[in-house]
């Protein structure tokens, strides 16, 4: 893929050269500019969200999170051990909320503390699946996206998300739970 995405890229730039040399420069800069703008916007929504997430297990509110997560965590996982299941319902209730960048030390956790059992090969291939596939209610890095770059309705896109997500993480559900056992 870098090769492809390489000669795409030496092709593209050689083309511009010759079809307007002056451009060439102005258009590196510009979109380098953009690209940094947009990371640093980025960045502080997911400063936002880890630190609330931070809070949330600072002030105990994880454990409840996970308490209400428990029978659905038992349900596509099997039985967790506590802390993977704190891990991994907090991962879960993140994705709901669209921070799915935002997710990722809470994936690593709860891998790392499934990885510590004995039998949880099925509970990890579960929650790669769930984690990769995240019904989102809420995009909230899209939206955050759509509003950095000027949209007028940033919203407009909780149903077709909602729908996108649910229909992909049944199915990933599904094949999990034909292609993987307990």
């Amino acid at each position: 893929m870098n090769v492809i995405f390489g000669i795409v890229l030496i092709a593209s730039t050689f083309l511009l050269i010759i079809a307007n040399p002056d451009a060439v420069l102005g258009a590196m800069l510009s979109g380098g500019e953009k690209a940094l703008s947009l990371s640093v916007k980025m960045v502080v929504v997911y400063a936002v969200w880890l630190g609330v997430f931070q809070l949330l297990e600072n002030s105990g509110l994880s454990k409840k999170i996970a308490s209400l997560f428990k029978p659905v965590n038992r349900l596509l996982f099997g039985k967790l051990p506590d802390k993977a299941n704190d891990y991994v319902s907090l991962n879960l209730s993140a994705n709901l909320l669209g921070m799915s960048g935002a997710t990722t030390p809470m994936g690593i956790k709860s891998v790392e503390e499934l990885e510590k059992h004995p039998n949880t090969r099925y509970a990890i291939a579960m929650f790669f699946v769930i984690n990769a596939t995240s019904v989102q209610l809420i995009p909230s890095s899209v939206m955050g996206l759509r509003t950095t770059m000027g949209s007028i309705s940033p919203a407009d896109i909780i149903l077709p998300t909602i729908l996108a997500t649910l229909l992909s993480t049944v199915i990933g559900v599904i094949l999990v739970r034909v292609f993987c056992r307990r």
